[in-house]
């Protein structure tokens, strides 16, 4: 369901834990908004937060592997590194 201003939507993609349904929320609320569907900025309350999954073990930087750029195993942990930026991303620009 689409909601009724900007801010809402914002807040619905930042509360939303899972990254596959935030990246679709995040997309379905830029095209409402871009159609016209989505007419008010409006106001809410911001979670202190963007919602994460429950399930990470979250680590220190320094406690993980180096990536190399040569290899499977170092295209791998690029490509982990990137979709860690790009969830942080999605929150930053709904913020």
């Amino acid at each position: 369901m689409v909601p009724s201003n900007l801010c809402t939507a914002a807040c619905q993609v930042l509360t939303t834990a899972d990254p596959a349904a935030k990246a679709a929320a995040s997309v379905n609320m830029a095209r409402a908004w871009k159609s016209g569907e989505i007419r008010e900025i409006g106001y809410c309350q911001p979670p202190s937060y963007p919602a994460r999954p429950d399930r990470p073990d979250l680590r220190r930087p320094g406690d993980m592997p180096r990536r190399r750029g040569s290899g499977r195993k170092g295209r791998i942990a690029l490509l982990h590194a990137i979709a860690h930026i790009e969830l942080n991303a999605i929150d930053l620009a709904w913020d």
